[in-house]
C-alpha cells in the first residue's frame, strides 16, 4: 500500500502566499506543476520536517517513506522536482534518481545526505544524475538556495542541450 501525504504551502509570516502559475511558463514547459515536489524518506521525522520547509517556501509536498512509493507516486502525477534522501532500504537514493532520469523528463532530483564520504559526494556531484545535493541537517535558507540551483541548472542542461 503506498502512503502519501499531501503538504498545501503555508506562509511563515502569516499573510497569504503570491499565486504562482499552474504551469511553468518558459519555453521548458512540460505540463509539470512548477510548484509540486515529492520528498522520499524513510525517516517520518525528516519527511514532515522537510515538507513542512518546502510548504513554507510555497510549494506543494506529497511525501512517501522508499522509492517504490516514489515511483508510484511518479507515475500517477506529474512532479517538478523530487527530493529524496540517498540511504534508504530496497533502493537507494542515487538508484531512484537513476530511474527518474530515465521514465520522467524534466524532472529535477535533488538528494538529500547526512553521509560526507568524498567519494559518495563525487559520484552524485559529477554523475549528471542528480541536480543538486543538500546535506542534512540544513536549514530554510539552504534548501531554498539548493532548490533554485536545481532548477537553473536543469535551464542550462536544457540551453546546452545534449
Amino acid at each position: 500500500m503506498v502512503t502519501k501525504r499531501q503538504h498545501e504551502p503555508e506562509s511563515l509570516s502569516g499573510y497569504p502566499l503570491p499565486a504562482f502559475p499552474d504551469k511553468h511558463p518558459s519555453r521548458l514547459d512540460c505540463g509539470y506543476d512548477i510548484r509540486r515536489l515529492l520528498i522520499v524518506d524513510d525517516d517520518q521525522g525528516v519527511l514532515n520536517l522537510v515538507a513542512k520547509m518546502v510548504s513554507r517556501l510555497g510549494y506543494q509536498a506529497t511525501t512517501t517513506a522508499n522509492a517504490a512509493d516514489a515511483l508510484l507516486c511518479l507515475a500517477d502525477t506529474r512532479y517538478h522536482m523530487v527530493l529524496s534522501d540517498y540511504a534508504m532500504p530496497h533502493m537507494d537514493g542515487y538508484q531512484l534518481a537513476d530511474q527518474i532520469r530515465e521514465k520522467y523528463f524534466g524532472t529535477r532530483i535533488i538528494i538529500m545526505t547526512g553521509h560526507r564520504d568524498p567519494d559518495l559526494i563525487d559520484m552524485l556531484k559529477y554523475s549528471g544524475i542528480v541536480d543538486g545535493l543538500l546535506f542534512k541537517p540544513f536549514t530554510l535558507d539552504t534548501l531554498k538556495e539548493k532548490l533554485q540551483l536545481a532548477e537553473d541548472s536543469y535551464v542550462r542542461r536544457q540551453a546546452i542541450g545534449p
